[in-house]
């Protein structure tokens, strides 16, 4: 007998003593059920995001030539996940993108374009838009087949990655006892000596109201990014987001939607929605920061260098200090304290007012200093991130004039703004007194595009009104140019965004730009709706605005998604300090990374020799492929609360109402293994997880389990747990063996 007939006859055997369960695919060899693909699966020639597409709206894989000949296939099936049964047939487009060097969109199927950031990809796109019945699925090409993925309600699709982004925050907080069952996160409360944070010696005479050495409590506030740093700007134009996705999406938002009241001792949990109580934890970090004369502190961190990677908030007991103090700082915290004050107005009257309060002290400060401030202190940046903001601040005030107009209808903000020279040049030019530019996405170092949509929203006198192109103001306002330009066929696009990334360059923490374009895409049609101009709206391909979250969510060039904990292929490694000093399997879910570039900090981390290169230069692959899934990578797998801040705002436009928002599923710990509904043990001592069932023996109803659930990660990630064969690997040699043992 023939080992494989042999293998043949012991999958039969075990397939009889398990009932007949197997299907003649089973039989045959492979098993094709979802959730198998291993993370060192490299590439597929078939790219998808990897969550899935809602119901309505486009639904697009895209087909790269780095893993199959684009060239030779013309058609494309999607298939049932489980079943592998062709539910859809369509044609690809016709011609392969990256050969047009002169062609216009191919959004309506036909034509082709050039790949603007040279990956030496040939790209075709599989259109199944009209297929509209939920379901798991995958999109097959030629011998290619993508990862599965789900259509669906928004609302089933995106409940709970928006759930994963909301408590990534809480999980996050400074000064807090973190007992998380669904992370498995054991460890804090985190840098207590924040009770005594020490003011820093100052760089010129401008502490006023403090010592060098005095000491003040601030044990509110988000760890920034990998490091335990926190800071104003960040946190300012963080928290901003987070309450303008509940203020324009509240049906999104309910109270027990982040899963955290066993996380922190919050009387407000279920008096609001929990993205509303975790603001505060924002909010109440910049009033700490704030000084007497309402300007605020930079930033709190160490003076000496960064704790080490695998140390743990707890056990960083490095002084921390108070640094610096900006003009660009106070106005980000006065833009934020005067939008929550309309926020929380019917939520928490109190709160409401003293945060107006906060703002109006934080804006009289800036009007009696009219120019940019910039104050250091010594050792400012030997511990921490520098943002540095000494180039300039009209943005920042904008955003706090904005804010403020909007919340409290006092014309005097609107007359500061008429009266002030805000303007700088935008991609077609300067726009009357409004600052525009098309390459300032929404972040720390620029909320221009904040102030666009406040201002327009608080009515002040120039939103909407006429200049002299044929448009109006408004198209000065939240990427507008960026829409046209990048997905609206529009001329002064040089060339067309394939991969739908929503940027113009890769730069470090990209990611969370393109979906901050999509935003301001999204406010851009809305706004031109509203003066009753169609310029965006009127167009079909308008739709595609939104694409940027395929993207990150695994419609990738490198195939992954950067969302980690979503999607088969998602990043496994992050750079952060908790996520390494816990030694986690999984990282914390909710995390996006920066993404791939040759830009700045990659010749410093790990990220070329990851790359097997010694120089950008010598990385011909294209910069979208220039990415390192290693813990190193910080300059390409770093995550930060400003990189989630735009992904959780985009899922709010887009998932609907949620009433209910399943639970996270828990993270087994000790020498229990969570095999998908069962928490499998060793009880014989022997290394072998052989109860599945958990009635303390082994029977053919844990071999049955076993078997459906050969492919689960958590089996396939421990084989040591597993591998009854004895020989290094699992499969369904394991199977015969734990049947034999029976």
């Amino acid at each position: 007998m023939s080992q494989q007939q042999h293998t043949a006859m012991e999958r039969r055997r075990v397939l009889q003593a398990m009932g007949g369960l197997a299907t003649a695919s089973l039989l045959g060899g492979a098993m094709t059920g979802t959730g198998m693909a291993a993370h060192d699966d490299e590439y597929r020639g078939v790219r998808v995001n990897q969550v899935g597409y809602p119901l309505e709206g486009l639904k697009r894989a895209i087909i790269t030539s780095q893993a199959m000949d684009v060239d030779g296939v013309s058609t494309f099936s999607l298939v049932d996940a489980d079943s592998g049964e062709a539910v859809y047939e369509g044609d690809l487009m016709d011609e392969t993108l990256g050969e047009g060097p002169d062609a216009a969109s191919p959004w309506d199927g036909d034509d082709a374009v050039t790949d603007e950031f040279g990956t030496d990809h040939d790209l075709k796109y599989a259109n199944f838009t009209e297929f509209d019945e939920p379901g798991e699925y995958r999109v097959v090409v030629g011998d290619e087949e993508s990862y599965s993925f789900e259509i669906d309600d928004a609302s089933e699709l995106y409940a709970p990655v928006l759930r994963d982004v909301g408590r990534l925050y809480t999980l996050k907080r400074s000064s807090t006892r973190i007992e998380d069952p669904y992370t498995g996160l054991e460890m804090g409360p985190g840098h207590e000596q924040d009770e005594e944070a020490i003011i820093a010696e100052p760089l010129g005479d401008w502490l006023e109201d403090y010592e060098a050495g005095d000491t003040i409590s601030i044990t509110n506030g988000w760890y920034d990014a990998g490091d335990y740093g926190k800071y104003v700007n960040p946190t300012g134009v963080t928290v901003a987001q987070l309450m303008l996705a509940y203020e324009r999406n509240p049906e999104s938002f309910h109270a027990g939607q982040f899963h955290i009241d066993h996380l922190v001792d919050d009387p407000e949990l279920g008096d609001m929605p929990d993205v509303l109580v975790e603001c505060k934890e924002g909010l109440r970090f910049l009033t700490q920061m704030q000084r007497p004369n309402g300007s605020l502190f930079y930033k709190l961190a160490g003076n000496e260098s960064f704790p080490g990677m695998d140390v743990a908030p707890e056990d960083d007991d490095m002084d921390r200090y108070v640094f610096g103090t900006s003009s660009a700082g106070t106005a980000h915290a006065c833009a934020a304290f005067a939008m929550a004050a309309r926020v929380y107005e019917d939520h928490d009257p109190d709160f409401a007012q003293s945060m107006l309060e906060h703002a109006e002290d934080a804006w009289a400060w800036l009007e009696a200093n009219p120019d940019l401030v910039w104050e250091e202190s010594a050792n400012q940046d030997e511990g921490s991130g520098a943002y540095g903001r000494d180039g300039f601040d009209e943005p920042d005030r904008f955003w706090a004039a904005a804010e403020l107009l909007r919340t409290t209808g006092d014309d005097s903000y609107d007359q500061w703004i008429q009266n002030t020279d805000l303007g700088f040049d935008s991609f077609e030019g300067e726009v009357d007194d409004l600052p525009s530019d098309e390459e300032a996405p929404i972040d720390w170092n620029n909320p221009v595009g904040l102030g666009h949509y406040a201002y327009f929203w608080a009515d002040g006198d120039l939103a909407g009104t006429s200049h002299e192109d044929t448009e109006t103001a408004a198209a000065g306002l939240n990427g507008a140019y960026w829409a046209t330009q990048r997905y609206l066929d529009d001329p002064a696009a040089n060339e067309f965004d394939a991969w739908t990334t929503g940027v113009y360059g890769l730069y470090w923490g990209w990611t969370k730009s393109g979906l901050s374009r999509a935003l301001q895409g999204i406010w851009a049609v809305e706004m031109h709706e509203e003066i009753g101009n169609e310029w965006i709206a009127d167009q079909p391909e308008a739709d595609v605005i939104t694409e940027p979250l395929h993207h990150v969510l695994g419609r990738s060039p490198t195939g992954y998604s950067f969302v980690t904990g979503h999607g088969e292929r998602s990043t496994q490694n992050p750079h952060d300090r908790i996520v390494q000093s816990q030694e986690m399997d999984e990282p914390i879910p909710g995390m996006l990374v920066g993404g791939p570039h040759l830009g700045d900090g990659v010749e410093d981390d790990e990220t070329l020799e990851h790359l097997g290169v010694d120089s950008p230069g010598a990385f011909d692959q294209g910069p979208l492929l220039a990415y390192a899934d290693i813990h190193d990578s910080y300059a390409t797998n770093e995550w930060a609360i400003n990189y989630t801040a735009p992904l959780f705002m985009l899922l709010a436009e887009v998932v609907g109402t949620i009433d209910e928002t399943p639970e996270p599923d828990p993270v087994e710990t000790g020498d229990s293994i969570q095999v998908g509904e069962y928490n499998t043990e060793d009880t014989t001592s022997d290394g072998l997880h052989n109860d599945f069932t958990g009635d303390g023996e082994t029977t053919h109803d844990d071999v049955t389990a076993f078997f459906e659930n050969l492919e689960d990660e958590n089996i396939q990630n421990n084989p040591e747990a597993f591998d009854f064969a004895g020989d290094g690997e699992v499969g369904f040699a394991d199977i015969v063996e734990m049947l034999n043992r029976i």
